[in-house]
């Protein structure tokens, strides 16, 4: 775009740089016009005279005068062919750079992850879904390390709750134990002494 500015400001430059020498040759040519035509003409009647002479050198004055002005016109259009040959180069260039700073764009945009490429966004993307899923997952593990936790230690309650009912229908029992014991002992004591008797 600042390019083609440039290049409508170059040409217009070079537009009335031409208008401007064409303008200026023919105030010369026309001022030597009116300076020939007041000095060197002689009227009759209603026509000018002019003497061959003086007006072939006249012309030769304005044919050298337009040579000139088509010299410099020719060199005028010479170097704009040249500008335009530059600024085909430069907008050449200027392709080829933008081709580079594309390029070089991408490959600042993008990143290798495990031998993948993929854009910054979607290594961001990707990153942060990694990371939420890692919390999830920790905060599931915990969770369930919670419950676990919880269903543990009811577990010990019921187990230390069973224990200490068998421990009390142990006492119990060894107590019966003791009593048939004693009874049994007893009942072989009477048993016994009842056979002595007899």
């Amino acid at each position: 775009m600042q390019l083609s500015i440039f290049r409508k400001n170059l040409l217009s430059f070079f537009l009335v740089l031409a208008v401007t020498g064409a303008v200026q040759g023919q105030q010369n040519i026309q001022e030597q016009f009116d300076q020939f035509y007041a000095n060197e003409t002689s009227s009759w009647q209603e026509y000018k005279l002019v003497k061959m002479p003086k007006l072939k050198n006249f012309w030769k004055v304005v044919a050298d005068t337009i040579k000139v002005k088509e010299g410099k016109i020719a060199a005028a259009r010479a170097e704009v062919k040249s500008l335009q040959g530059q600024l085909a180069a430069v907008n050449q260039e200027l392709k080829q750079t933008q081709t580079s700073l594309t390029a070089s764009e991408e490959l600042n945009d993008s990143i290798a992850f495990v031998g993948i490429e993929m854009s910054k966004s979607g290594y961001n993307t990707f990153v942060w879904l990694i990371i939420l899923i890692l919390i999830v997952g920790i905060a599931g593990l915990y969770l369930i390390y919670l419950r676990n936790n919880k269903i543990t230690r009811e577990a010990r309650k019921m187990l230390a709750k069973v224990e200490e009912e068998y421990t009390a229908h142990q006492e119990k029992a060894r107590d019966n134990q003791t009593k048939l014991k004693r009874e049994l002992q007893t009942a072989l004591n009477t048993l016994q002494e009842h056979r002595i008797k007899i």
